[in-house]
């Protein structure tokens, strides 16, 4: 039988599935748990788009719908960061493109995982995401792409990154909309991909890895 939750998503009906998100946040549902049922929600919906049972419109507002089920769990447990940071992650959406849901949904997953995330926001230079980097060190930069004529940017930054040698020992990952392994061709790019799951599988797997290293270095 299909979680509550997950099917009022998946059939879009958005209040219903906002209230009952929120009588389970209020009753103490376990924040990985709910994320879990909303990612399913959400996969389920990208499923219908795939097979034309649903429209673009309706993935932009599922994912706001998304985005509001998060940011009431993280008000209601007031946005704790977890005791054991896996590693960092600097996000932004580049230059000239100002789209977030993809973006914040994400964060959300990465927090979800462990992981620690400086959100840069949206519409950011070359210049910005280079001085995050010098500042916050990060062990990943992670860019979000959705217009396609902002893709020079990121290949802008790739250089950037790379003549100021900000690149070693971290992974530079490109995620969004626009992102076509087959068209797009940026050297510096470690990891791309237009499915947010992989992206934070990806990140997950080096950070364990990166770190698993490091221990066994200084045991």
């Amino acid at each position: 039988m299909k979680d509550k939750l997950v099917e009022l998503i998946a059939d879009l009906k958005l209040d219903e599935a906002e209230a009952y998100a929120d009588e389970l946040i209020r009753g103490g549902i376990d924040y990985a748990i709910l994320f879990e049922k909303v990612m399913a929600g959400l996969e389920e919906i990208g499923r219908k788009y795939e097979n034309e049972e649903c429209f673009i419109a309706d993935l932009i507002v599922s994912g706001m719908m998304a985005k509001n089920i998060f940011a009431a769990a993280n008000l209601f447990q007031g946005n704790q960061e977890p005791a054991n940071v896996l590693g960092t992650v600097a996000m932004g959406t580049i230059f000239d493109d100002i789209h977030d849901i993809g973006k914040d949904l994400m964060i959300d997953a990465l927090e979800n995982k462990g992981i620690r995330v400086i959100d840069l926001g949206v519409d950011v230079k070359v210049e910005t995401f280079v001085a995050a980097v010098k500042e916050h060190d990060p062990d990943i930069i992670a860019v979000s792409c959705v217009m396609i004529s902002s893709i020079s940017y990121v290949k802008e930054l790739g250089s950037a990154l790379e003549k100021e040698k900000l690149l070693k020992n971290r992974r530079f990952i490109l995620g969004g909309a626009s992102v076509d392994n087959d068209y797009v061709r940026i050297p510096q790019i470690d990891f791309m991909s237009n499915n947010f799951y992989e992206g934070v599988n990806y990140c997950k797997a080096f950070l364990q890895e990166k770190y698993k290293e490091s221990s066994e270095v200084n045991e």
